[in-house]
């Protein structure tokens, strides 16, 4: 194989996706959370899931889990997942995902 080549093969092997991450997964659907946590499963990720975004912080100011990511559905009762994002950038370094499921 040709250095090229080698250099090639070694980058798409840094280029994976790290297992193990530690998600919070937000979600008032429970059909949707059901089905990200699964997704999220079959990555090889931890996922805790739960139903709003008050849970979800109050999880996260506890800090007995550590998470490496929070994906959050945009559209929620409680607090819209743009409200949690803005509080868990004020409060806490942790990246978050935002999604938004279309409702007919």
């Amino acid at each position: 194989m040709g250095g090229d080549q080698r250099h090639m093969m070694e980058g798409a092997a840094e280029d994976k996706i790290p297992e193990g991450l530690r998600v919070l997964a937000v979600d008032d659907d429970c059909i949707c959370l059901k089905v990200l946590e699964n997704l999220l499963r079959g990555c090889k990720y931890h996922p805790t899931t739960v139903p709003d975004a008050k849970t979800a912080l109050k999880i996260l100011r506890a800090g007995k889990e550590v998470f490496d990511l929070v994906i959050t559905d945009v559209r929620m009762q409680d607090m819209d997942g743009f409200k949690l994002l803005e509080r868990i950038r004020l409060e806490m370094d942790l990246p978050v995902i935002s999604t938004l499921t279309a409702q007919f």
